[in-house]
């Protein structure tokens, strides 16, 4: 089912403007170590859009990894308990430790262009600025637009089986999908099928529950010291953590960029599609 919001192909896509030159792939693998890059459990195992995806953390990584899927076409829905890149938000008025065109993505600098021409005449300078002007107007773009559940704590998640659409339908080869387990604010709890999970709190998750830290500017979990239980062990196909870079270490253009390697290839893995980079530049 195709989306009218957003592009049908990545070629489709208009120029990315200013953010154009990141740094080289080559210079962020040289900085950074191994355990930072994306665990792809298993290269054959490919979802199609509109399959969909939790997006857990609402920090600067955790939006746009939620952005860069609904570029691709897939229903994403992005959950955090807290608030919009609540790490940051104690930073106020200090300046950003990265270039302002380094500050967002080439597709968010896009999104915010094609939603009103004059709403990123500045690039953010602070980190205020980076927030208000930059992460928070994303969230009201037509591809992110309700698609942010805030305040909303993921406690668990679990895996389920498949239920297949056809009575002779083989899904014996199709793992299964996962159940995440919702707190509200008010303590009412619900439960969230989905396809694909991004772990997008800056934290790696363990099956103890050890996650839940908000390193990366986010927090889906269940508080601070806390965090989401997991009822299966890792790795397992379509989930994915992001920002392990973002939670050891402070923010800079590095860690940033690092994160946005690792959103582009774990939708690389997704797609099954290894060469698949939304943010490289269109070739003329």
């Amino acid at each position: 089912m195709n989306d009218p919001d957003q592009p049908q192909h990545p070629s489709d896509q208009a120029d990315h403007g200013p953010t154009d030159e990141l740094p080289t792939q080559d210079s962020a693998s040289e900085s950074t170590p191994d355990d930072h890059q994306i665990d792809d459990a298993d290269d054959a195992m490919t979802l199609d859009p509109p399959g969909s995806i939790a997006v857990i953390g609402a920090g600067p990584l955790g939006i746009e990894a939620a952005l860069y899927g609904r570029f691709m076409g897939y229903d994403v829905t992005i959950i955090e308990a807290v608030d919009v890149a609540s790490s940051f938000r104690q930073m106020g008025d200090q300046p950003l430790p990265m270039l302002p065109d380094r500050s967002l993505s080439p597709l968010a600098i896009s999104a915010l262009q094609a939603q009103d021409v004059d709403s990123i005449q500045t690039l953010p300078m602070t980190y205020d600025q980076w927030i208000q002007q930059g992460l928070m107007p994303l969230l009201e773009t037509d591809l992110l637009r309700g698609r942010l559940r805030c305040p909303a704590t993921v406690t668990k998640i679990e895996t389920v089986d498949v239920v297949a659409d056809e009575p002779d339908e083989d899904i014996s080869d199709i793992p299964p999908d996962f159940r995440l387990t919702l707190r509200s604010e008010d303590g009412e709890v619900e439960t969230l099928d989905v396809e694909a999970v991004i772990l997008a709190t800056g934290n790696p998750a363990t099956p103890d529950g050890s996650d839940g830290s908000d390193g990366s500017g986010g927090s889906g979990g269940a508080d601070a010291n806390g965090g989401i239980q997991l009822g299966f062990e890792l790795p397992v196909p379509y989930l994915f953590q992001i920002g392990e870079s973002m939670a050891d270490q402070e923010l800079s253009e590095l860690t940033f960029f690092t994160g946005l390697k690792e959103i582009v290839a774990g939708y690389a893995a997704l797609a099954g599609r290894a060469d698949l980079d939304l943010y490289r530049p269109k070739r003329s």
